[in-house]
């Protein structure tokens, strides 16, 4: 069966068959035109197939997605960039993505610690950074001093007490805020400057 690839303001035609899969024609597609692809710590470069609108899944074939003789398809190439850490926090239970250059690895604790709390929203005061063996990373250290490499996961604690109070924050719960706010005088005074950090 014939097809046709429009890649790069050209158009040419491609003799496949009909339970080929995508990967199969991405593969047909880079040897045609010589298209350099890598993946490496810093990112990947990869094509990407569409069909109708639709972008392409590797494992499909070409019959399962309706592509017929003389069909089209467009090819492109995409690049993505890996982030150089991640960072699981352990409050929202969710993971960061931090996409700063590679030379944050060579930054002290404290650099890295300021753009997290910025992502997240929550003081400096009130959480550390955690290597993946779970050993706390000091402010005064670089991220070298813990042996912290590109795509590493580090972790993100709550100081005690902490956790319930800020998921009532971020969930809006006023009543549950309230209920851990201090009428005690050296305790609301401490939690205020805590949280002019």
């Amino acid at each position: 069966m014939r097809i046709f690839i429009a890649f790069e303001g050209s158009f040419e035609p491609f003799d496949v068959s009909a339970d080929e899969t995508v990967e199969a024609v991405k593969l047909m597609i880079k040897d045609f035109f010589h298209i350099p692809l890598s993946e490496d710590e810093q990112g990947r470069r990869y094509l990407e197939l569409m069909y109708a609108g639709a972008t392409l899944k590797d494992s499909w074939s070409l019959t399962d997605v309706g592509v017929s003789f003389c069909s089209t398809l467009k090819c492109f190439v995409k690049e993505e960039e890996k982030p150089t850490l991640y960072v699981f926090n352990a409050v929202t239970q969710e993971t960061m993505r931090i996409m700063e250059s590679i030379s944050l690895l060579g930054k002290k604790v404290s650099d890295l610690r300021t753009l997290v709390a910025l992502r997240c929203g929550f003081p400096l005061s009130v959480f550390c950074l955690r290597t993946p063996e779970g050993l706390e990373m000091y402010d005064c250290n670089t991220l070298r001093d813990y042996q912290i490499d590109i795509g590493m996961t580090l972790r993100l604690d709550v100081w005690d007490g902490w956790k319930e109070f800020l998921m009532g924050c971020l969930l809006g719960q006023k009543l549950k805020v309230q209920r851990y706010l201090s009428n005690k005088r050296p305790v609301l005074k401490y939690g205020d400057k805590a949280n002019a950090k």
